[in-house]
């Protein structure tokens, strides 16, 4: 699926998990910003999707709780920025070597 917004039920099948309970995570894990459209419904973006995947993992194979979750998160919010700006620089590697 290669899509610029996934709604919910998209969420769903993907994760295999019921739509309550991503609103539920939604709820209580305040990294995980959803975008909300004029009638109200939730639209997620590449990387919600991908934050939903860690908090599944996370929850599911690493045993945490929700506010475990929360705290992990928080606390590696800097790897995740060194992360993204360590695929940015190799982006930029990548063009450069190609406009020679």
């Amino acid at each position: 699926m290669n899509k610029n917004f996934y709604n919910i039920d998209d969420v769903s099948q993907i994760l295999g998990e019921q739509k309550h309970t991503i609103r539920f995570w939604e709820s209580r894990i305040s990294k995980l910003k959803v975008i909300r459209t004029q009638s109200g419904h939730r639209l997620y973006d590449y990387e919600n999707l991908l934050l939903l995947k860690k908090i599944k993992n996370l929850l599911d194979v690493q045993k945490f709780t929700l506010d475990g979750v929360n705290d992990y998160l928080s606390k590696s919010k800097n790897k995740s920025l060194n992360d993204k700006i360590l695929t940015d620089l190799k982006d930029l590697l990548g063009l450069l070597k190609n406009s020679r």
